[in-house]
C-alpha cells in the first residue's frame, strides 16, 4: 500500500511504501528510463541487410569430355551478392595427377583454390580438368564451393569428374561425373 502526504505537489512526488524501508521514488525510475532510451537508439539503425547474407544456390557439376583424358566441372552461383567471397576447391583421390584451367579470371587463387568476389550476378564457371594417368589408373577431381564472407551458399556444392585409363591401352576408356 502506498500512502501520500497532503499538498504534495505530484511534480515532486516521492513514493514510498509503507512497511520496513523506503520505496522506489519517480525520480529513481525516471533516470533508469533516460538510461535505457540511449541504448534502444543505438540500436535501432542497424540497416537489416547487415544482419543476414544473401544466399546463392549452386550448380556444380562434373562432365565427361570425350574419350580423351580430359572432362570439365562447371560452377553456377546465381545472385551472387556484390562484394561476397566465395571458395571453389578443387581435389584429387585416386592415382596419377591432373591439371585445371578455369574459364574465368579469379580475384585470387593459392594451389587449387580459387576465390571469387561476387559482382551482384550471376557467377558462371568452367574448369577443363586434364587426367594424367598410367595404364589400370582412376583418378578422380572434385569441385567443392563455399562460402567465405557475404553470403549463404546452398544446392548442390560438389561435383565431380572420374577418368580411368585400361590394360596397355592408350585411350581413357572410362569416365563418370555428377
Amino acid at each position: 500500500m502506498l500512502s501520500i502526504e497532503r499538498g504534495t505537489n505530484v511534480g515532486d512526488l516521492d513514493i514510498e511504501t509503507t512497511g520496513a524501508g523506503p520505496g522506489i521514488s519517480r525520480r529513481t525510475v525516471a533516470k533508469a528510463a533516460a538510461w535505457s532510451v540511449p541504448a534502444i537508439l543505438v540500436a535501432a539503425p542497424v540497416p537489416a541487410y547487415a544482419a543476414s547474407a544473401g544466399t546463392s544456390t549452386a550448380a556444380v557439376v562434373g562432365s565427361c569430355a570425350g574419350s580423351g583424358s580430359t572432362g570439365t566441372i562447371s560452377v553456377s552461383l546465381p545472385d551472387l551478392p556484390l562484394g561476397s567471397t566465395v571458395e571453389i576447391t578443387l581435389s584429387h583421390s585416386g592415382q596419377g595427377g591432373f591439371t585445371a584451367t578455369p574459364n574465368f579470371v579469379p580475384t585470387s587463387q593459392v594451389g587449387n583454390t580459387y576465390t571469387i568476389t561476387g559482382g551482384g550476378a550471376t557467377f558462371t564457371g568452367q574448369f577443363a580438368i586434364n587426367f594424367s594417368l598410367s595404364n589400370n589408373q582412376q583418378g578422380t577431381v572434385t569441385a567443392t564451393v563455399s562460402a567465405i564472407s557475404g553470403v549463404v551458399i546452398d544446392g548442390d556444392t560438389t561435383g565431380f569428374v572420374t577418368k580411368r585409363r585400361d590394360g596397355g591401352s592408350q585411350n581413357y576408356n572410362q569416365c563418370s561425373a555428377g
